[in-house]
């Protein structure tokens, strides 16, 4: 290696040489995915939440309602047609021919809840139940308790007997159930609940369209597991939006709240409004993976002030996700199990790591310190922001395929 000797009396010029070289270097680095061990976790990450707390906290109250994280009213909706669509017209089979059950397939934030609103106000007529599961279902004991609650049922202990009871109900039923990927805990034991679930599927499809909603890790996971495919006739992947997708997201609301976008730059010379959206809007795209929530987040962080109906926005920083190659195989365990059940309690993943719960709080805590984990609740689950960053590590390694 070379050794550069600076002396500290050199003139700023050449400092600044020295700068600049380093930044250089720096980069390449980078580029080659060399790390230098000093370097600690960017405090960028737990910086982000801060940042988006903040601009949002500053935002005149009027405009507050067109950017909060809540399923979209039908005027926000965003173009889902071909999946709902598909929806519709599996909706219609099984009107049909009754034999007919629907798994949908998406990341968290692409729209999920949306979609199905849309889709369940035109089937107004029918009786519908719709839930999103929060918590852990995984064992016998706790699927009883969880549909006896559903389903308003005294104390049913068979699962023939909640079979008998939707088969003689005497209207038909449209059962929604958000999450469904919390019906399972990655250890031996843990399938008995949703074993027991995909045969109240297969025997109620006469009288009940169910709908069943995974993330594409737990559905993979699940396949390859107890072949969840089977118990689904029909699977709709909702796809990452594309930058056109995401300008409606963004345009449309502006657009609600009457505010016309500045695009604002540092530096001297000024761009034109169309050249800084264009590339505001690919880095967007980039950084978010097409994920709705995700693409708001960076926006409500790139607004710098809001005045007479108009909105100034800034262009999105890269986060700095190298420290990534450094987590410990240990770390990327907890990551990989972390993504499979999308977000796990301190108590459910020491019963699927078979590790005491004091050993899992250290590890816990340590990375949601470094901001790799959030606690929005009772759950873990690694932070948004760098979802996708871990995710593809994650396969590159094949710990996730």
């Amino acid at each position: 290696g070379v050794v550069l000797m600076i002396n500290d009396k050199n003139d700023s010029k050449e400092s600044g040489f020295c700068e600049s070289t380093k930044n250089i270097i720096k980069s390449i680095k980078k580029i080659l995915g060399i790390i230098d061990e000093t370097e600690t976790i960017s405090f960028e990450i737990s910086e982000f939440m801060k940042e988006v707390e903040n601009s949002f906290v500053s935002f005149p109250k009027k405009y507050k309602k067109f950017y909060e994280l809540t399923p979209s009213k039908t005027n926000f909706f965003v173009n889902r047609e071909k999946e709902l669509e598909k929806l519709r017209n599996t909706y219609e089979n099984w009107n049909k021919d009754r034999f007919i059950s629907c798994a949908i397939v998406a990341q968290k934030g692409s729209g999920i809840s949306s979609t199905l609103n849309l889709f369940l106000q035109s089937t107004s007529k029918i009786n519908t139940i719709k839930v999103e599961l929060d918590e852990k279902v995984y064992t016998k004991e706790e699927y009883f308790r969880y549909f006896n609650s559903l389903f308003e049922t005294d104390n049913i202990t068979t699962n023939q007997e909640f079979i008998d009871y939707l088969n003689n109900i005497e209207n038909s039923k449209i059962i929604v159930l958000e999450n469904l990927h919390h019906m399972f805990l990655k250890k031996v034991t843990g399938f008995e609940a949703i074993e027991l679930l995909f045969e109240l599927i297969s025997y109620t499809l006469k009288k009940v369209f169910w709908i069943g909603a995974f993330t594409p890790e737990s559905w993979k996971y699940l396949d390859k597991t107890i072949l969840i495919s089977n118990y689904f006739t029909t699977k709709i992947c909702m796809e990452p939006f594309d930058i056109e997708e995401i300008k409606k997201v963004i345009l449309k609301r502006n657009e609600l709240a009457n505010l016309k976008i500045v695009f604002t730059e540092e530096g001297k010379k000024q761009k034109s409004q169309d050249f800084l959206e264009e590339n505001f809007f690919k880095q967007l795209c980039k950084l978010s993976n097409g994920n709705i929530s995700l693409v708001l987040m960076y926006w409500i962080r790139s607004i710098v002030k809001i005045e007479k109906n108009k909105i100034y926005v800034k262009q999105i920083n890269k986060l700095d996700n190298t420290f990534i190659k450094k987590l410990s195989t240990e770390d990327l365990f907890v990551l990989q199990t972390l993504i499979l059940h999308d977000g796990l309690t301190l108590e459910n993943y020491s019963n699927a790591s078979d590790e005491t719960k004091h050993l899992c709080r250290k590890k816990f805590m340590v990375m949601l310190e470094k901001g790799i984990l959030i606690q929005p609740k009772q759950k873990f689950n690694i932070n948004p922001i760098i979802y996708e960053h871990i995710h593809n590590y994650l396969s590159s390694k094949n710990y996730i395929h």
